[in-house]
């Protein structure tokens, strides 16, 4: 009877984790990322001079920046660019990250060491500094946003999933696999990365959240998404000359959206959601 009781509360307790305010606030700014341009109320890119800095009311919900343009609507946009480059540059970093990570703690030696090295290289230099480099090297552009983020991304993966690896190297499967003849990319990919799961989840939420801080940090600035294209920090740039003037809200509700989507974001990092470290052999 114990046994029954507690397996049917299993899965009203992990229903409960799924309803916790961070995830339901995550559901609805993705959401509002896939929907949100056709449901705005006004073009976020056409300004509109006769109507500059009008505060909020019930024609402009979060009232009009310092052209015209619908706080909003520019608000709303701005959720698909950043979640977009920021889980695009995620998934580059991270995904390149831990295959290395994997393929270090499965090979050791010369490459290990190798890898590490090259990722310190990377951490020395100060995330800003490395993005206005790039970008003076390179010029403006989405491209090199996702690349700046994506650089920043990798070594976290790979020392991750080379720590949470690197016991496994003399395991029984994979001992196994070896002698069944999988060569390493095999051994990797079936056997290693499945054990990894529950860390590389935990980290592509955290590491999300501060993508979407780094490209709000670049963009504010002046680096990243040029305008008029509508993004968090070149909104909270362009208002925050006019906060002296008691007009807050151009630039209070892009900062407020960061703050959202960051706490939403992390809160995916509880380990019951992501299925707590390790995974399945």
């Amino acid at each position: 009877m114990r046994a029954g009781t507690r397996a049917a509360r299993r899965p009203r307790a992990t229903s409960r984790r799924w309803l916790r305010p961070p995830v339901l606030l995550l559901g609805v700014l993705v959401l509002l990322a896939v929907i949100g341009p056709w449901i705005v109320p006004h073009d976020p890119v056409r300004p509109d001079p006769m109507n500059a800095l009008v505060p909020p009311s019930g024609d402009h919900w979060f009232g009009t920046d310092h052209l015209g343009m619908d706080v909003f609507s520019r608000v709303v946009y701005a959720t698909r660019i950043d979640f977009s480059l920021a889980v695009i540059a995620v998934t580059i970093g991270g995904g390149v990250g831990a295959l290395l990570g994997a393929l270090a703690a499965y090979r050791g030696g010369l490459i290990d060491t190798v890898f590490l090295r090259v990722v310190e290289v990377i951490q020395s230099f100060p995330v800003f500094l490395f993005g206005i480099a790039l970008f003076a090297a390179f010029g403006d552009g989405e491209r090199n946003l996702v690349i700046v983020i994506a650089a920043v991304n990798l070594p976290l993966y790979l020392r991750q999933v080379r720590s949470a690896l690197l016991p496994l190297r003399s395991a029984e499967f994979v001992q196994a696999a070896r002698c069944a003849g999988l060569g390493p990319w095999g051994v990797v990919l079936r056997h290693l990365l499945p054990n990894a799961r529950g860390q590389i989840l935990s980290l592509f939420a955290l590491t999300c959240a501060y993508a979407i801080q780094i490209i709000a940090g670049l963009s504010f600035i002046g680096l990243g998404i040029e305008p008029p294209f509508p993004e968090w920090g070149s909104m909270i740039n362009a208002g925050g000359s006019y906060i002296i003037q008691g007009i807050w809200w151009p630039s209070v509700f892009p900062g407020l959206a960061i703050v959202l989507s960051v706490y939403a974001l992390s809160g995916l990092t509880d380990e019951r959601l992501s299925g707590g470290p390790g995974g399945v052999m």
